[in-house]
């Protein structure tokens, strides 16, 4: 059995990395590459430009932009091929290379003869499309529904455009391309004339409105001018991104009709009531005014009725801009900047330094029998068999990746692991190991003199390519930097401060390396690396200079001001290669420059970006569902096991990451406790085998993906915080102590110079009894403040010495403070019930609503036999029952196991915690009756 297993992961991995390589591939051949990528010796090069073994080198300047920076035309209006409305098949590139040339990095392409794409244009006195050839496309093309033209698409001019309408008479004119054959391409549109009117925009223009899977669409074509968005199941959204003091919503009413809760930037705003005696098309729904005219809004509206219709057709605004287009351009703007070494840090003599309130202990944790002991140990297991494999591996991945190109995280995953390991536990093997680590990384910095020292030549940092998978070597200069770099620090805090004098030099030479610099943004992922300074700067060794390199090469103005919008494309339509639950370590490094400088516009940033993904990209559990290579859209939520985009590990130690340093920031702000608990419970712990190996991706139906020791990303991320885990139950303040989380623990501090031990017991969450002793040489006074968590249910009673002190409500930090002496004790219990959460995301199960359940903070899965008859998405079976989720709580009973369930009338099924599965089929989110 063991064999057949093993044989089944190693198929499962290699399958992964197809898929990955595919999925790149498919990218790059978008714009003319060759399919199978080939790596040869190429020729005819331009000046400046070298290739070989398809990797370019270029060069940096204004002359090497991606073509948005063009696209500005003061006699009209730019239209990217995501405000077309599509019908028919087509296919979507949301995510290319920006070395591709194309407008936005985005095209849309026909995948079905007959297929259109429509675009009402106001105050339009002529219309230009542009694309790149393709061979064998033709497309007709429409204007106010006449045939104007029949389109070669294989033959567009030297910039471009492939189809000019000519002069037409100022006004509404409504443009349809139609794909008669081969793949027809839409890059972008150029509308002459300056619009002086409002806008209109269809509701299946999908670059300005948003909806969740509920809503049907029936998109304008040939013969219907306009389109429909319907929705009769009560939480479905919809949600419209635009500029504009006026927005106006026109729709369908009816007898049928339902209700809407309209939101403008988060706030209630009021219910627009979608009755009429009799059903009427056009009608104005609603009217929202007074807007920040100079500001993207967000005006979302959520179903409240029951099987009632919802229907939008447009929305009218006065002011055109996409804000799609706008990132881009701004992005071009920033990035010549760069280039010219022409942006500008702050002067270190002007920045506040932000103090936290509490803060993490650094050691002086002991973790205790229970959960976060069973995740610790596990995690030296995992480490103490890398050192015995060959490259700390079980095999290189078959692209050679993970230890080949990025040679410099697999040091920085076994300095990070270890080093955290030993703040808290002395490992001998350990000690050893990183010694001999941080040896070979000083002997590769002292040949190279001038403090540089990852396991390459710097020259790669100037390497660029879209191929498979030499993009991978592009991560080197900001991905593997930022691994090797937390792995030294992490090596530094374990007791090794030679990974500090390490760092100090490399860092002097990096600030300083000006003809790489301005390459740090561009290529692959490149935001990633931004973390890295930021986290020096924060280290006995860090310098300004660590913080200024940031802000000249890495912050961008515009991704700043719109995350502290709470503007979601900032997240999911980030323009620089491609959206990731990555650009979580950005905004962590966005808070640590806040933290240095005490400059408001960072903080509103990260804040910001932490109310984006909360609200916009994370599951019901916890999980990011922001992933690489894929469109997610704002809570499309996606729960396929392919292709693999959901829950991965490193999305949510990132999102612990964040919340962690918000929480040393305020100490009492409950949620963002929560926030760890439940990302640590729901994912983290989950991703981890029972041999310590560790899954990438968290996948929530039928079946666990195999835990890996391959170094991957999750790796390095997962293996560091199972070392530091002991980090998260306390906060230590001046005036005391903060229990964050309920584990079996001792921690060591001082209050005022004396020496404190606090000694929690408990078995939570297989029992809900907490129990704190203090032991003090003489008394001592101190505050102690135990979370109350969101999930509990009513007031939670504290007693110190058996007797009744404080009670504590759900979301909160409940304060004791008094002289404690010796063996005082401190007992609570806390609330364990069960709750549901409705699934809204894309991923359904025809005939059937599904839903998360939850015991306490725990993602339940409800483990038993899949139905063929229910399925997630084709070959991916899941259940489904014909009962109400409040009826179904009914039904779920207590074993004599903690956190076993069985379900009343179902004896093939039984609930387990998520993060304690390691087999066997299950669902999260079982299907059940269909709500209205």
């Amino acid at each position: 059995m063991k064999k057949l297993i093993i044989k089944g992961m190693k198929t499962k991995k290699k399958w992964l990395y197809a898929v990955l390589a595919l999925l790149i591939q498919g990218a790059g051949t978008a714009y003319g590459q060759s399919p199978a990528g080939n790596d040869t010796v190429k020729t005819g090069q331009q000046t400046g430009e070298v290739s070989y073994a398809g990797i370019k080198m270029e060069k940096v300047g204004e002359s090497n932009l991606s073509a948005t920076a063009g696209q500005k035309h003061a006699d009209g209006r730019v239209i990217n091929d995501t405000e077309l409305t599509y019908s028919g098949k087509w296919e979507f590139n949301r995510l290319l290379p920006r070395s591709g040339g194309y407008f936005c990095n985005t095209r849309s392409y026909a995948q079905q003869n007959g297929a259109t794409a429509s675009c009402l244009l106001n105050d339009c006195e002529g219309i230009r499309w542009y694309a790149k050839p393709v061979a064998g496309a033709v497309a007709e093309v429409y204007i106010d529904g006449k045939l104007v033209k029949t389109v070669d698409c294989a033959k567009p001019a030297a910039d471009g455009l492939l189809f000019d309408s000519g002069a037409l008479s100022r006004g509404d004119h409504r443009l349809v391309i139609v794909a008669k054959s081969g793949a027809v391409e839409i890059d972008w549109l150029l509308c002459k004339g300056k619009p002086a009117g409002p806008v209109q925009i269809d509701a299946g223009n999908r670059s300005f409105v948003q909806y969740t899977a509920g809503f049907r669409l029936t998109p304008a074509d040939l013969q219907r001018a306009q389109s429909v968005a319907e929705a009769t199941l009560s939480d479905e959204e919809w949600e419209l991104c635009a500029k504009g003091g006026t927005v106006r919503c026109y729709g369908e009413t009816g007898p049928d009709g339902g209700t809407m809760q309209l939101y403008v930037n988060d706030k209630p705003y009021r219910t627009v009531n979608c009755y009429s005696k009799v059903p009427q098309k056009h009608r104005l729904l609603f009217t929202v005014d007074h807007l920040m005219a100079d500001q993207y809004n967000r005006i979302k509206g959520i179903v409240v009725s029951k099987g009632k219709r919802v229907a939008l057709e447009r929305f009218v605004t006065d002011d055109p801009s996409c804000l799609m287009v706008e990132m881009n351009r701004q992005t071009d703007e920033e990035l010549a900047q760069m280039a010219r070494h022409a942006k500008k840090a702050s002067d270190p003599a002007g920045w506040k330094p932000v103090g936290f309130e509490a803060v993490a202990p650094v050691r002086g944790v002991k973790l205790e029998d229970g959960v976060f002991k069973t995740i610790f140990d596990r995690n030296i297991r995992y480490l103490e068999d890398c050192l015995r494999k060959p490259n700390w591996v079980d095999a290189k991945d078959q692209d050679r990746i993970w230890i080949d190109m990025l040679m410099g995280s697999n040091e920085g995953r076994m300095l990070g692991g270890m080093g955290h390991t030993l703040r808290f536990r002395d490992v001998p093997a350990f000690s050893k190991a990183i010694e001999d680590i941080l040896e070979q990384i000083d002997r590769r910095q002292f040949a190279n003199g001038n403090g540089y020292l990852m396991p390459y030549q710097s020259l790669n940092y100037k390497l660029s390519t879209d191929t498979w998978p030499g993009v991978m070597r592009d991560e080197q200069k900001n991905y593997d930097r930022a691994m090797l770099t937390k792995g030294l620090l992490a090596a530094g805090l374990g007791g090794h401060e030679r990974g500090y004098r390490l760092l100090r030099p490399f860092y002097d030479w990096f600030n300083n390396a000006k003809e790489y610099l301005p390459l740090m943004l561009l290529g692959s992922m490149g935001i990633q690396g931004s973390i890295a300074g930021p986290m020096v700067y924060h280290s006995p060794v860090g310098k300004p200079e660590d913080i200024q390199t940031n802000m000249k090469y890495y912050d961008m103005d515009w991704w700043l001001n719109d995350l502290a919008q709470g503007l979601p494309e900032a997240a999911w339509r980030f323009t620089l290669n491609r959206p990731h639950n990555y650009l979580l370590t950005s905004v962590c490094a966005l808070f640590d420059i806040y933290k240095a400088t005490g400059s408001k516009r960072y903080l509103n940033a990260a804040l910001g970006a932490w109310r984006i993904y909360s609200g916009y990209f994370q599951i019901p559990g916890g999980g990011i569902s922001l992933c690489e290579h894929f469109e997610c859209r704002p809570k499309s939520h996606v729960l396929t096991n392919l292709p693999n985009n959901i829950y991965e590990t490193c999305g949510s130690v990132f999102w612990i990451d964040l919340n962690h340093r918000f929480l040393q920031l305020w100490p009492t702000k409950e949620r963002y406790a929560s926030e760890i608990e439940k990302s640590l419970y729901n994912v983290v712990f989950a991703a981890q085998g029972e041999n310590g190996c560790i899954r990438y991706f968290n996948q929530v139906n039928d079946a666990k993906y195999p835990a890996m020791c391959y170094n991957t990303c999750c790796e390095i991320q997962a293996t560091a915080l199972y070392g530091m885990l002991p980090q998260y139950v306390y906060s230590v303040a001046p005036d005391g102590v903060f229990v964050n989380l309920f584990s079996a623990s001792d921690i060591d501090f001082k209050v005022k110079d004396q020496p404190v031990k606090l000694t929690m017991k408990t078995q939570f969450p297989y029992s809900n009894q907490v129990a704190l002793r203090v032991s003090a040489d003489r008394p001592v006074t101190m505050k102690v403040r135990v979370r109350i968590p969101e999930w509990a249910k009513g007031g939670v009673v504290l007693r110190v010495n058996d007797r009744k002190v404080k009670t504590g409500m759900p979301g909160s930090y409940v304060e004791i403070d008094r002289t404690w002496k010796d063996n005082d004790e401190i007992t609570w219990s806390l609330p364990m019930t069960w709750s549901y959460e409705k699934y809204i995301g894309a991923t359904r199960i025809a005939g059937a609503t599904r839903y998360a359940f939850f015991y306490g903070p725990m993602l339940m899965a409800l483990q038993g036999p899949m139905m063929k008859d229910a399925e997630q998405a084709p070959n991916e079976p899941s259940v489904k029952f014909d009962i109400s989720p409040d009826e179904f709580l009914k039904r779920i009973k207590a074993t004599d196991k903690p956190c076993e369930f069985t379900v009343e009338g179902m004896p093939d099924y039984r609930f387990t915690p998520y993060f304690s599965l390691q087999g066997g089929n299950f669902t999260c989110f079982p299907g059940l009756r269909q709500a209205e």
